[in-house]
């Protein structure tokens, strides 16, 4: 089975860094993807080239896309496009340019992006999928959407069974069971593939926010294994300018508090590294520090 790895958090913590590290990690020892969701996302940057909707090898075992919204409608439309006209052409008067018209709804783009991490996951290429989300409440809503719209299908076919008569020529009820069949698949591999880490800065509003979407991965089923503290200052960099001892000072606070709530789970802690970031030696020393226990 491959596993799954998300890497979430409060916007510009470092998600991208970490998960780059912990991919090249396990590219050396199984074929590894990286696909990033974060609409920011700057994985061309990091790798110097450009990458686009298409998987890309960048490294010995390592393959890597960006998903951009486009991609992911375009994955829809192929997917259920036909289907979905055929079984509204069946009892409106539209045209084709109504699946323009449902592309937009709300819940499509989260709901196909998903499947996209569902195909690549059963297609037994990898061993391993590291998946750099977008920040916390994307996040966050991208889970709430599943069970919404599964409760939603669920609904759906009782209205069917109702209205069943308008339809001439096709069962619309095959539409609606591919996709709440999808939607259950997509919330397993969730809850039984997929581990966390959330990444935090040491300050309030990123450690709070760490915290908080802790809790709401839990409270879905997914496994979190730990947090990530990033941006460490090192203390004897800091003993010498009152500024840097304050702002040291400040950073342990949260640590503490995080510490202390983080409810026996691991907090990995990364220093503030003087390395250039896009350099693979400061990749490689991310990728040492996150493997140490």
């Amino acid at each position: 089975m491959t596993r799954i790895e998300m890497f979430t958090g409060k916007g510009g913590v470092g998600k991208t860094t970490m998960s780059v590290a912990t991919a090249l990690k396990y590219a050396q020892s199984g074929k590894t993807l990286l696909i990033s969701t974060d609409p920011s996302g700057s994985l061309s940057a990091i790798f110097s080239q450009p990458l686009d909707q298409r998987v890309t090898e960048v490294a010995s075992n390592l393959d890597v896309v960006e998903l951009t919204r486009q991609l992911v409608l375009d994955l829809w439309r192929a997917k259920f496009g036909d289907e979905i006209y055929t079984v509204l052409s069946s009892f409106l008067p539209v045209g084709r340019e109504i699946i323009d018209y449902l592309e937009g709804a709300p819940g499509v783009e989260e709901e196909f992006m998903l499947d996209y991490l569902l195909t690549k996951s059963q297609s037994n290429i990898y061993q391993t999928i590291i998946w750099d989300t977008a920040p916390t409440v994307t996040t966050l809503n991208l889970l709430c959407i599943q069970q919404l719209f599964y409760t939603h299908l669920t609904q759906a076919q009782k209205v069917y069974l109702k209205v069943k008569g308008v339809f001439t020529g096709v069962d619309p009820l095959s539409l609606i069971n591919s996709w709440r069949q999808l939607t259950a698949q997509i919330i397993d591999m969730l809850q039984t593939e997929t581990t966390s880490w959330v990444v935090a800065n040491p300050e309030r509003l990123p450690v709070e926010q760490a915290l908080n979407i802790a809790a709401s991965l839990t409270a879905f089923g997914i496994k979190v294994n730990g947090f990530i503290l990033n941006k460490m200052l090192p203390p004897e960099l800091c003993c010498t300018h009152p500024f840097w001892q304050a702002k040291f000072e400040a950073q342990q606070r949260w640590r503490q508090r995080m510490l202390l709530l983080a409810d026996g789970q691991r907090v990995k802690e990364i220093p503030e590294l003087s390395v250039e970031k896009m350099d693979t030696g400061f990749l490689a020393e991310v990728s040492e520090l996150l493997g140490k226990p």
